[in-house]
């Protein structure tokens, strides 16, 4: 192939409850694969245009020479639907990402010319020249871990900012240390955990505001885990005016400087991974050292120094039983909790998780489409698939009433500005909407 080869990039929507894609005006919170591959691949190598389909359509009609997909839970049974639509057309496709790179390989080679497994950083450039020279190889594999102290500036030049929200995706970190046996994070990256360096990761910040926007999420999976790093970090964000938000695990509540370092720094929210309110529950997934006994607290400290907090909960753990439930709901809306998110336990594939509950035969199906952490798909130790999954939507349906709203939103620090007060606010009734229409919230 002598030209530029025409390459689409797409991040697939996630799948709602009936299997129909899920679009949105806005991407509120976008992601950084695309904007990363568009920086490593050569530009005189071939003309790159990237897709968000939450947002925005397909272009199913136009010439493509090569189609990238990537997605995650649902999102990969949407870019299965996405291939087969393009490989129709005679088009060569390519599949990676997280998910991709974790279930069995013959899931995805059945719907992708290629599967990339692993962080892309390193192949994906051979994967372009393979595909110029006509060697197009059936899986590409990372041979070694990307140094991520080199990494290229993301392209948000090439984002669609006019479906954009206010948030612009960061990376400081890649990884997780812990040993949580339901997440596909540290199996993927093999519990790993990398730090890129600050000066570049302030460079990615200022290239990002330049984009539009000085709101900024950081898209690590626990960016507070090393806190010499974080402290590093945090005080060299302190100049660059930002507002920013990550996840980081409840940890980080045992430092107060730290707290009081990444207020000032412009951290005004964080997704905290408290999973459940049953220590036995925690014990069952490998997450033991977090103690429910001390949450209230540790919440309180969060807002002590300025930072709300945005939980992430799971229901369905071999410990749960029928008061998790009643449970679950008292912790969220005693404390005040400003955004809730609650996943139905979900074994995805590849992680230990799912081999457990494979060898036990314990699986329900294995259709990746309901692997979106709003559906069943093993049998519970102590209720049934049935109860677990009618008390879930119970739950959220509770949670998300307007006075239960009003309640949680009250709890946010008295000097939260009042943008932060509006999103939070906003995201409250997205997450609404989302649930009467049975989309588990935060997919999309």
């Amino acid at each position: 192939m002598s030209s530029k080869p025409k390459i689409l990039l797409v991040a697939p929507t996630a799948l709602d409850y009936q299997g129909n894609p899920i679009k949105q005006k806005k991407l509120h919170l976008p992601a950084l694969t695309l904007p990363m591959l568009a920086a490593i691949t050569p530009e005189d190598e071939a003309d790159v245009t990237l897709v968000s389909e939450t947002s925005e359509d397909i272009p199913f009609g136009e010439h493509w020479d090569l189609v990238g997909l990537t997605g995650m839970g649902s999102g990969l049974a949407r870019a299965y639907e996405i291939a087969d639509q393009f490989r129709e057309k005679k088009v060569p496709v390519v599949i990676g990402g997280i998910a991709a790179s974790l279930c069995e390989q013959e899931w995805t080679l059945k719907h992708a010319d290629a599967l990339v497994i692993g962080e892309a950083e390193e192949v994906w450039p051979e994967v372009i020249a393979d595909f110029k020279a006509n060697r197009l190889k059936p899986v590409y594999r990372m041979e070694r871990t990307p140094d991520i102290n080199t990494l290229p500036l993301p392209r948000y030049d090439m984002m669609n900012a006019r479906k954009l929200g206010m948030w612009r995706p960061v990376q400081a970190t890649r990884g997780c240390p812990f040993p949580c046996s339901f997440c596909s994070i540290q199996t993927f990256f093999g519990r790993r955990y990398r730090k890129r360096p600050v000066d570049q990761v302030v460079r990615d910040v200022r290239e990002a505001k330049r984009s539009g926007s000085r709101y900024i999420v950081f898209i690590d999976d626990n960016i507070g885990v090393d806190w010499d790093y974080a402290a590093e970090l945090w005080a060299a964000l302190i100049p660059e005016k930002i507002i920013w938000m990550s996840q980081c695990s409840i940890q980080i509540t045992d430092r107060p400087e730290m707290l009081k370092l990444a207020y000032r720094s412009g951290c005004r929210l964080l997704s905290i991974g408290v999973e459940t309110t049953n220590q036995d529950s925690l014990m069952t997934v490998g997450k033991d050292f977090n103690h429910p006994s001390k949450y209230k607290e540790q919440i309180r400290r969060m807002r002590k120094f300025g930072i709300d907090i945005s939980t992430e909960m799971i229901i369905g753990m071999d410990a749960d039983k029928h008061a998790t439930f009643n449970a679950t709901y008292d912790f969220i809306v005693d404390n005040k909790i400003a955004v809730p998110r609650v996943h139905i336990l979900t074994p995805v594939p590849g992680t230990q998780l799912y081999k457990e509950m494979e060898a036990e035969n314990r699986l329900i199906s294995k259709d990746i489409g309901k692997f979106s952490g709003g559906k069943v798909v093993f049998h519970p130790k102590h209720i049934t698939a049935e109860a677990l999954q009618d008390n879930y939507w119970k739950l959220y349906e509770k949670l998300y009433t307007p006075r239960n709203i009003f309640r949680r939103l009250s709890g946010s620090p008295m000097n939260m500005s009042p943008y932060m007060r509006l999103f939070l606010t906003g995201v409250n009734l997205h997450y609404r909407g989302h649930i009467k229409n049975r989309i588990t919230p935060g997919i999309v």
